[in-house]
């Protein structure tokens, strides 16, 4: 009896330690697949799983001419009003489902002080920038990243050569990154990742559940930031269970595509498409955040990065944006740059307004 209960003892604790390695070799692989980079190159460290991240809201999408998740009007009222202004370090989050060839029709328009990077699910986009002054063609899943410095005049239109192919249609997303003062001054620099990295996802007992596409960061290796940032597009199989790993100090959210998702103890879940998830910052020792798919799956873009915790003002220019770090700042800048559109639209010939990088 007593040899039986010992036997009893040992199994069950052998049990819990093998159930244990295998919940942490699935959450280090998961880690493993979400950790970021900043500009230095250098793989931040592993977190270890201390605990749930929460959701502190969700916000339903604007619907008008564009579909805004995250971002409003700037400075003087102008451009799309939304609930949600921003999700530090995420300025501006809009999403795109376009039938028709050559648009949108913005033309060239400037952006500066921020970074702007396009998340192509489907579709072809041509991509056209002030410093090479070159189209550049890009087939989905892609991702564009424009650092936009002291400047630059740039143009994205879809290439759809059958309108009638579904197939063909372009599905995307438009991410505004803010960056710190100092960075405003640099030239703006352009990045492509024509080929985003594809992962299996598991989940605690190290089952497959899903794949995650990476569009900056993590094992995303072409595209270089500023500041620590991850962009990644998950798609989850249906009542499954993803605890995906975020650095403690992270501000981030998640945009729901499709399906439906429920988020940490269920509390807060998101079943509309483009619904946005923001994180819960009053906890800095979580260090994951559950997702659990619904009957169909769920099909979801998560943003996380260093919060930059500075203050910054948007005037709307030209069918672009001006990011300062003051009114007046925003305002200047933007008067030239009006100028310099309204003279590169009758020329032909958009200069740089920013620094010039070296040849």
């Amino acid at each position: 009896s007593y040899r039986k209960t010992w036997l009893i003892q040992v199994g069950s604790l052998m049990f819990g330690i093998v159930s244990h390695l295998v919940t942490t070799i699935a959450f280090i692989s998961n880690k493993t697949l979400l950790q970021s980079e900043p500009s230095s190159g250098e793989p931040t460290h592993l977190v270890m799983m201390t605990g749930a991240r929460k959701i502190s809201k969700i916000v339903p999408a604007t619907q008008g001419k564009i579909t805004r998740l995250i971002g409003t009007v700037d400075i003087d009222g102008n451009g799309t009003e939304h609930p949600l202004d921003q999700v530090d370090l995420f300025m501006l989050l809009d999403a795109g489902a376009i039938s028709k060839h050559d648009t949108p029709a913005f033309g060239a328009h400037p952006h500066r002080g921020h970074s702007v990077v396009t998340v192509l699910l489907q579709g072809q986009v041509r991509s056209w920038d002030s410093f090479t002054q070159k189209n550049t063609v890009i087939k989905g899943p892609a991702s564009y990243w424009v650092d936009a410095g002291s400047g630059v005049f740039h143009d994205e239109t879809t290439v759809i050569p059958d309108e009638s192919d579904p197939s063909q249609h372009v599905q995307l997303f438009q991410l505004w990154v803010s960056v710190k003062e100092v960075d405003r001054s640099k030239p703006a620099a352009l990045q492509y990742e024509t080929d985003p990295p594809v992962l299996e996802v598991k989940d605690d007992e190290a089952n497959v559940v899903g794949i995650i596409r990476y569009h900056v960061g993590g094992e995303c290796k072409s595209i270089k930031t500023m500041h620590p940032i991850v962009v990644a597009h998950v798609t989850q199989d249906a009542g499954t269970t993803l605890k995906i790993p975020i650095e403690p100090t992270f501000g981030g959210f998640v945009a729901l595509i499709s399906g439906s998702a429920t988020y940490g103890d269920s509390s807060q879940s998101t079943s509309t498409p483009y619904d946005v998830a923001v994180l819960d910052d009053s906890s800095d020792a979580a260090s994951f955040l559950a997702v659990k798919a619904g009957s169909d799956g769920a099909s979801y873009v998560v943003c996380f990065g260093e919060k930059i915790g500075e203050r910054w003002f948007k005037k709307l220019a030209a069918n672009g944006a001006i990011i300062a770090s003051s009114e007046e700042e925003a305002r200047e800048i933007a008067t030239e740059v009006e100028t310099s559109s309204k003279e590169g639209l009758a020329s032909g010939n958009f200069s740089p307004f920013g620094s010039v990088p070296s040849s």
